[in-house]
């Protein structure tokens, strides 16, 4: 596969679009809730669509999603805001956006215990960034023994343009591994010393780590080019949980360099 991007140094980072819009939302007092949990468990028994989210060293707990207006019950008012103005909310909504499309192309989120399968729970246990896998497409080694399943490693980020001086938003999207054998967890060492060194190898073959002369010395790009990018094509489009529509550039960030400035110019 040829990357067709201009010649430079790219990096795994993607634009997300974000309109400076105004939306509707519901807000309360953080005061009101100093500890999400309770919170949550009431929406989950009323079986209620809705995300509530607390930045850090905010005043303000949000409410979103289908049914955000039963919270109006729950101490909650509705507010109109602009999504750059909260850019943690704002990178919040894109990650649960990110997770709710890449759930319909099969991946799902890693999780250790039933109460990460909660969302809201599971984004604010791991500070917002997250693992999913394809469990139904697993590369299985040839002597039958380790499953091989590709995910993907997601953080937002949210930074000002210098030139622009505008915020900008992008998804971060790193390639990662899980490997199993009968539905239990394995690492390196536990593969060579149940199956050998071959098996290892041949794993790490699959991973791009290794070619037939030795180490991949450029692994990241061909993750990047090979894996990364076509994922974030398939994800391209997204909905907000407050129903915003927004788009992700499957073009990764280029770097720029910048060399000492000659003063003999000036």
């Amino acid at each position: 596969m040829r990357f067709s991007s201009e010649p430079g140094i790219y990096v795994n980072l993607f634009e997300v679009q974000i309109s400076n819009d105004a939306i509707q939302i519901m807000v309360s007092d953080r005061a009101n809730y100093p500890s999400l949990k309770e919170l949550r468990s009431k929406i989950k028994e009323e079986g209620r669509e809705i995300y509530v989210y607390a930045p850090e060293k905010s005043n303000k707990v949000y409410g979103y999603g289908t049914d955000m207006k039963w919270l109006s019950r729950m101490n909650f008012r509705l507010e109109a805001i602009s999504l750059c103005d909260e850019p943690r909310l704002t990178s919040r909504m894109i990650m649960e956006g990110v997770i709710s499309k890449a759930k319909s192309l099969g991946f799902i989120p890693k999780v250790k215990d039933e109460d990460e399968k909660d969302i809201d729970r599971l984004l604010s246990k791991n500070k917002g960034r997250l693992e999913i896998y394809n469990y139904d497409k697993p590369t299985i080694t040839s002597d039958n023994q380790v499953k091989i399943f590709k995910g993907y490693d997601l953080r937002t980020i949210f930074i000002r343009d210098p030139i622009e001086k505008e915020l900008k938003f992008g998804l971060i999207v790193d390639v990662t591994y899980a490997l199993k054998d009968n539905g239990s967890s394995l690492n390196y060492r536990s593969i060579i010393s149940r199956f050998g060194k071959n098996t290892l190898k041949e794993i790490r073959r699959i991973q791009k780590d290794l070619i037939p002369t030795g180490i991949n010395m450029e692994v990241s790009r061909q993750r990047l080019i090979e894996d990364i990018i076509p994922f974030v094509k398939q994800l391209s489009e997204i909905i907000l949980p407050c129903g915003l529509g927004v788009e992700i550039v499957p073009t990764p960030c280029r770097i720029i360099l910048g060399g000492k400035e000659d003063e003999t110019l000036w």
